[in-house]
């Protein structure tokens, strides 16, 4: 918030800074920098962890960059980074705080959006009004009557619980509303920053998307606007706030703030940067204009540092082409430095050294990383005709400085430092590619791996190639493929797990190709048997769920898999649940096989497929064998039918009544019974079934008993229902129910059921035990 209350950069007060032009430079610059320290720089990302110690470096310069020297002490921007697209992180992690100034208005519109109810139609003209205009009165109405902060009418200030809870479900946990309510002097951080400019720039929870959409529309369009755009990567678009405001001490000083988000462009850019300052002395302008050139200014070459530097992590190198930076020494002074960081040759990575000593004067010059202070290499240049004024450092891969100390007080004395040997008009040599194949990547065999490759030439884009070759730990067959291996954005899907070398080549058309290598590690994938592929196969699944056999009869199994590891072999072992086990090599991708089975029962076959990285996966199918030569059953008596057990009252219970007689008449080939009926009735509950028709009877030599039929429930046909019972000590019952247009036979939904939640196949039914009554097994 700006105290003045004004809005913009009127046309008047530019055409007066171009007429006074240096006379902003005060006595302290505001980008003077600082560059005898390694600042302290947090940079993470769990994917792309080489990306974030390159990116922190640039913060280190961007703060670096902007930090000046007051009688206090340094004071340090706030600078803070997110790449959506690596998941990257990065924050200068100075304790200090600042004030928002009008850099508030985004959060206080991320307040009102979060809240549950939409904007009212007398709130959505104040907001806009706020973020595009940056309009001070707009923003204190809402601040006050729709957040309920500041002061109210006797000058008490209010809780702000709004405001407050929309911080915490932001994560920003280190922005909190000024003591005296005024919405401008709202404290946070950069990094707090960038995280409300992540809700705004993706989707997320706090922030609904049409919501969000509506803030990023009105961010793109907001004004005044500086930091964020400066030196942004070509073709993208930014959404931003910024906020500057006066110290309360000097009318000479101010804050400067900015965040936003970049995104679009031709690679893709996707992130998220925040910028704050205070303490930016600025000359006094005559008239009514009030603007903070310098803290513009700083800021702009803080977000350079930072827009530059992702820009040439993506293989843009032109921000800092053809570079040179050059001090001199005026009397009475002893030394300079350059003011600005000169990034090393971009393809064979030196700085050029060359200084002007006066005969009789001996310049001591140190070369210096922007980045952390140290002294990269450093020498003497003596006046006169055999003075070693000129030096090529090389194996240099960053941002430098140079700083000149001279023995004679009497000024003249200066130096330069290159990163070219010519100029655009006059250009270097024709230099090979620069080329990157991106960040290491992992993954998993059959999948589709994003790799982001760069590539950049000094005379326009090269032409690029990726190739694969596997490692060691692969086996033989494996290959690989590219969706589009001609472009340095493309994906990668190899039909194996191993170890694989990426490597990405670039052709100038004029030096030899110039390549660099990725490691992929992809992991190995299980076979399945319930992807959508294979689920479309399951009409050739055999056999089917409860599918019926006579025993004797051969049981022919044939299960389709898949396996995105399309060099993988497969070994099928099926076990049949009677005792036995088969095992056999997979004929494709799907496993074949028979089995004859002598007695009857409901068998569970669990198949297990496993590839040759030890991967499996498995199927498995309950089928019924009947005989109608192994007996019959009798049964009668009640059991205690439990609460839960009738789906349409789960309170109800009461006495089970159970009847049954069900038996293959002689020459009864199967699988329907010849002869038999089963009724169940639930008292007091009111539920009744009664058989219709029955499809088949198991009478097991181990004396256990199923049959499945149909029949109504309470005079209403349409239900399935299979009955177990075990003749044992004590004897036991189970009753299974369920409506026929839920299936043919038993899954999820069911009406009645006495034993919840036990298996369908007859040896893991688990029938309850009977109260009074009987079960016998004939067989």
């Amino acid at each position: 918030m700006r105290k003045t209350g004004k809005k913009g950069l009127p046309q008047a007060v530019v055409a007066f800074a171009a007429l006074i032009g240096t006379l902003f430079v005060t006595g302290q610059p505001a980008w003077a920098g600082e560059y005898d320290r390694k600042p302290e720089v947090t940079c993470t990302s769990e994917r792309h962890p080489q990306f974030a110690d390159q990116m922190a470096d640039f913060i280190r310069i961007a703060v670096n960059v902007g930090t000046v020297v007051r009688l206090e002490g340094l004071r340090e921007p706030g600078v803070a980074f997110y790449d959506h697209v690596t998941g990257t992180e990065c924050y200068s992690t100075t304790e200090k705080f600042f004030e928002t100034g009008s850099l508030v208005k985004a959060s206080i519109m991320g307040a009102l959006l979060h809240r549950p109810q939409d904007l009212s139609a007398a709130e959505r003209p104040l907001v806009e009004k706020m973020i595009l205009e940056s309009d001070n009165d707009t923003s204190l109405r809402l601040w006050r009557e729709s957040l309920g902060c500041g002061k109210d009418d006797n000058g008490t200030v209010r809780p702000c619980d709004l405001f407050r809870a929309f911080l915490e479900a932001a994560g920003m946990e280190n922005t909190y509303p000024d003591d005296e309510g005024a919405f401008g002097d709202t404290h946070t951080t950069a990094r707090d920053q960038v995280r409300l400019f992540r809700l705004f720039s993706a989707p997320n929870p706090v922030i609904n998307e049409t919501r969000r959409a509506y803030a990023l529309d009105l961010l793109r369009r907001a004004e005044p606007r500086y930091g964020v755009p400066s030196f942004a990567p070509p073709g993208t678009t930014h959404a931003l706030k910024v906020g500057f405001s006066k110290l309360g001490g000097s009318n000479h000083e101010w804050r400067t703030n900015v965040a936003g988000y970049v995104s679009g462009g031709n690679q893709g850019y996707d992130y998220v940067t925040a910028f704050l300052s205070d303490r930016n002395e600025e000359v006094e302008i005559p008239g009514p204009y009030d603007w903070p050139f310098n803290g513009i200014k700083r800021l702009n070459k803080v977000a350079e540092q930072v827009n530059c530097g992702i820009r040439e992590l993506n293989g843009d190198n032109t921000c800092w082409d053809f570079e040179n930076e050059d001090c001199f020494i005026s009397s009475p002074d002893m030394e300079c430095r350059t003011d600005h960081p000169l990034r090393s040759h971009r393809s064979q990575h030196w700085v050029r050294v060359d200084i002007g000593a006066k005969l009789g004067s001996t310049v001591h010059w140190k070369l210096v990383d922007a980045a952390n202070g140290i002294v990269v290499d450093e020498g003497d240049a003596v006046g006169g005709p055999d003075c070693v004024c000129e030096k090529t450092v090389y194996g240099l891969y960053g941002s430098y400085i140079l700083k000149l100390n001279t023995n004679v007080a009497n000024g003249g004395d200066r130096g330069a430092i290159f990163n070219h040997t010519g100029g655009p008009q006059d250009p270097d040599p024709d230099q090979p590619p620069v080329v990157s194949a991106g960040p290491d990547r992992t993954g998993a065999e059959g999948q589709a791996i994003e790799l982001a490759g760069l590539a950049n030439d000094d005379k326009g884009t090269p032409a690029v190639h990726w190739s694969v070759e596997p490692g060691p730990d692969v086996d033989a067959g494996a290959s690989c493929s590219f969706s589009a291996p001609t472009a340095t954005r493309t994906t990668v899907t190899c039909d194996d797990d191993g170890t694989f070398t990426l490597r990405l080549s670039a052709y100038d058309g004029v030096n030899a190709a110039v390549g660099d290598e990725a490691r992929l590690e992809l992991t190995n994938v299980a076979p399945a048997t319930e992807t959508p592929r294979a689920a479309r196969a399951a009409s050739a699944v055999t056999p089917q769920p409860w599918q019926v056999f006579r025993a004797g009869a051969a049981v022919s199994l044939s299960v389709p898999f898949t396996d995105p590891g399309g060099n993988d072999t497969h070994t099928c072992l099926t076990d049949w649940d009677d005792g036995t086990t088969s095992t056999g090599a997979a004929d494709g991708l799907t496993c074949r096989d028979s089995h004859v089975y002598t007695r009857p029962g409901m068998f569970t076959i669990k198949t297990e497929i496993t590839d040759d990285d030890t991967g499996s996966g498995g199927h498995e199918v309950m089928v019924i064998v009947y005989d109608p030569d192994a007996g019959f059953g009798t049964q009668g008596g009640w059991l205690s039918s439990p609460a839960g057990s009738v789906t349409a009252d789960p309170s109800a219970s009461g006495k089970g009544h159970f009847q049954a007689n069900v038996k293959y008449l002689p020459h009864d080939q199967g699988p329907v019974p010849g002869n038999g009926k089963v009724s169940f009735r639930v008292t007091p509950a009111g539920f009744d079934l009664d058989s219709t028709s029955l499809e088949w009877l198991v009478v097991t030599p181990d004396d256990k008993l199923a049959v499945k039929g149909t029949g109504s429930v309470d005079g209403r046909p349409g239900y399935g229902f299979v009955q177990y019972s075990y003749d044992a000590d004590p004897d036991r019952v189970r009753l299974v129910v369920w409506p026929l247009t839920a299936g043919a036979y038993p899954t999820d939904t069911l009406t009645y059921d006495n034993v919840r939640g036990a298996g369908f196949d007859l040896d893991v039914a688990r029938p309850q035990e009977i109260a009074h009554g009987s079960v016998v097994a004939h067989n």
